[in-house]
């Protein structure tokens, strides 16, 4: 016999109507998909904010948060089992003041909450669910929960709640304050010498994956800053660095990670191998991942690499790119199978036989023999395509997977989370200039620019920026990383603009951008807090690397960038301040903090990559490598020169290139122009706007190029300088 309460009836009848037939709750208005996915949940869900914690102070009442994002796959999950079920959501109505919180709109939330479960549980995740006392201080936390637990969990924190409130809240305040502590702590200053970074490096060296390739075993995450950095050390002579950035990309390009039909990345793996991803794809990821492939085939050509970055920018172009020319967020794990219901990966997976049907029984053989195609598969009885041989001739095979990506097409595609974010559009931008450099495609250095102007009269107030643009209506002051990685990607843009192309009025927004970080969100000696305004229970100092690097790492580079391009002896000083500052952190725990190390190195030893800027912006150097030829281009500010390879007077340090230890004989340096100039009686010989010299580089690699030059104006000659490249 079947037994109903009034309640069980009323849930019962309460969970039948549709979300169309409830009434919305206060998350009304929200410019948040994630927040907008939760409006007709009947949980009375708040947005963070001023309200909620007023009523929750008013009624006394502990606060519910759980924090998520769009595209996460456990997220729905609970959303479904829980959040949409009305037993669960009158507990949590009658006793709880319940908030949602989109982590990709407040990371400085995120940051708070995610460490307070770390704290708690152990570990961390999304959906990161904790409670609060009513004045906003963490007291306990965990991720998923399955419905019968959570169920268990909300009566006992509400009956721990009831018999002794005063004992909760002084735990919540203990708990607050220690964390506090960690999220504002200093790290005493160290000299990162050559030695000290070298012991860093080796380090990081020594946990790399010999097998698969990258940091790490499961769940496996790019750990793109990280790579970054090794990058750096790799462009600086460091051949066990670049083997562990190659291996890294050879491993992803070859696993389910990559998606081999569509291009682009998804946002980690389940295994060691790289084979099972998490299906989710983040913008952040192309972007992270684009830089890494870009600058392995800026130092020596690779058609794997280059194949992959081109069906990476292609992915974005085709499925992430909004009318208004920015980027979109993310596209979700799950969608819907043929059966009607979502799971996770049903849009990415393949059968053998669905793999013949779109083919036909020949080049669909090859395919499934190819990618390892068999009929167990790996999730839910379908394969994630990975290559676990060598990538077989793109010829025969990119066409074949164009027909697949048609075939995909039939199906339901995942959702699209259609929010604009100003830092990860920011980290984009700086993937499609600079990629336009080294592919030789100024198409992708003009969509970087049309973002970079999309986003500027979008999101641009008059104060800052906000940092959110959703369906039209923008949202949210920008925070440090947002501002940081935007600046950035305006300087990639003045950097690597094409021929005809003035880049100029991007350097001066950088060089705007980099004066609200200075005046609006604390001191370098400090570091710089994540928000202006800190809301939750503390500031937040952006020491960790996360989906890019961290702010402060961001702030860094390019306060070190603008000193060296513009007359900005402040940003010098400034750059000197918050490098001391992150210094300690950065040798404290380095592969979590190897974006400040990157930073730190680019400001004591100078840049890496075929592009720099010398003397204050007044020269601009190219460095070109073609087979076994070099061509390094000096471009000139009007009104600057650089001395000649003879300049006529012995105190002017000469131009000189050496290569391989080889310098370049006289003959091969251009005549110079012989001109009087102000600050000296005698006529000088120099060379003025463009210089270009070749040089041959030997069989035997890597090896160096070292450029000396002095740049001097009518009036004043500058301190001599190095440019130190490495060839590959």
């Amino acid at each position: 016999m079947i037994r109903f309460s009034i309640f069980g009836l009323f849930c019962f009848l309460a969970g039948a109507l549709s979300a169309q037939e409830r009434a919305a709750n206060h998350l009304q208005g929200a410019s948040s998909p994630y927040l907008l996915q939760h409006l007709y949940n009947p949980v009375d869900w708040y947005p963070w904010g001023e309200e909620a914690l007023q009523k929750a102070r008013d009624e006394n009442k502990m606060i519910f948060v759980s924090v998520g994002y769009a595209s996460c796959h456990w997220c729905h999950v609970m959303r479904k089992e829980s959040f949409e079920n009305p037993e669960i959501a009158a507990l949590l109505n009658a006793n709880f003041i319940s908030i949602k919180i989109d982590r990709e709109a407040r990371p400085d939330l995120d940051e708070q909450f995610m460490l307070a479960t770390q704290v708690i549980a152990g570990t961390g995740g999304w959906p990161n669910n904790l409670f609060l006392t009513p004045l906003g201080d963490p007291v306990y936390g965990g991720t998923y929960f399955p419905p019968a637990e959570f169920a268990s969990l909300l009566a006992q924190m509400d009956a721990l709640w009831r018999e002794d409130p005063g004992a909760i809240n002084a735990e919540g305040f203990r708990l607050a304050l220690y964390l506090k502590d960690y999220l504002t702590r200093q790290a005493a200053a160290v000299a990162l010498t050559p030695e000290r970074m070298h012991a860093i490096t080796e380090s990081l060296l020594a946990q790399m994956d010999e097998f698969n390739g990258g940091m790490g075993t499961a769940p496996k995450f790019p750990r793109e800053s990280l790579f970054l950095y090794l990058t750096e050390r790799a462009r600086r002579g460091d051949r066990a660095a670049r083997e562990a950035v190659t291996a890294a990309l050879d491993g992803m390009i070859a696993g389910g990670i990559h998606d081999q039909v569509g291009g682009g990345f998804h946002r980690y793996s389940i295994d060691p191998a790289w084979h099972v991803p998490h299906f989710e794809k983040m913008l952040y990821n192309q972007a992270m991942i684009g830089l890494l492939l870009t600058r392995s085939i800026a130092d020596t050509p690779n058609p794997a690499h280059e194949r992959a970055l081109t069906r990476l920018i292609a992915y974005l172009m085709d499925e992430m790119r909004t009318p208004d020319g920015a980027f979109y967020a993310a596209q979700d794990a799950d969608s819907t199978a043929p059966s009607g219901e979502k799971r996770e990966g049903a849009y990415y997976t393949w059968t053998p036989e669905e793999i013949i049907a779109a083919l036909g029984v020949a080049d669909g053989d090859w395919v499934n023999s190819v990618f390892d195609i068999t009929p167990a598969g790996e999730v839910d009885d379908a394969n994630v395509l990975h290559l676990p041989g060598t990538v077989p001739d793109p010829t025969r095979l990119d066409p074949l997977l164009a027909a697949l990506a048609n075939a995909r097409a039939t199906r339901m595609p995942p959702d699209t989370d259609e929010k604009v974010l100003l830092g990860w559009n920011g980290a984009i931008i700086s993937l499609l200039a600079e990629a336009s450099l080294v592919t030789g495609k100024p198409e992708y250095w003009r969509a970087g620019a049309n973002a970079a102007r999309f986003l500027q009269g979008t999101l641009k107030t008059e104060d800052g920026y906000h940092r959110v643009v959703y369906k039209g209506e923008t949202s949210l002051p920008a925070q440090l990383p947002d501002l940081g990685a935007f600046a950035l990607g305006l300087i990639a843009l003045h950097d690597y603009a094409p021929q005809g192309a003035d880049g100029a009025a991007f350097l001066a927004e950088a060089r705007n951008i980099a004066e609200i970080i200075r005046t609006g969100f604390g001191s370098a000696d400090e570091g710089y807090r994540m928000s202006m305004a800190p809301e939750g229970f503390s500031p937040v100092i952006a020491i960790e690397d996360g989906e890019l690097a961290s702010g402060n790492a961001m702030a860094l580079t390019l306060f070190t960038r603008l000193s060296r391009r513009m007359e900005a002896p402040e940003l010098d000083i400034e750059a000197n301040r918050l490098a001391a500052t992150l210094s300690g952190f950065g040798a404290e725990i380095p592969d979590q903090r190897a974006g400040a190390l990157a930073a730190v190195l680019e400001l004591q030893v100078g840049a890496t990559g075929p592009v720099r800027y010398v003397s204050g912006g007044a020269v601009r150097v190219e460095m070109a490598q073609v087979d076994n030829r070099v061509t390094f281009t000096l471009k000139m500010k009007p009104g600057w020169h650089v001395n000649a390879h003879a300049p006529l007077e012995e105190y002017f340090i000469p131009t000189e290139l050496i290569v391989a230890d080889m310098p370049l004989p006289a003959a091969a340096y251009p005549a110079p122009e012989v001109v009087p100039l102000g600050f000296n009686p005698e006529p000088l010989a120099l060379y003025e706007d463009t210089l270009i010299l070749t040089a041959d580089v030997p069989e035997t690699r890597p090896t160096t190029a070292r450029l000396i030059l002095q740049s001097c104006s009518d009036e004043i000659c500058l301190a001599p300088e190095e440019l130190v490249f490495t060839l590959w």
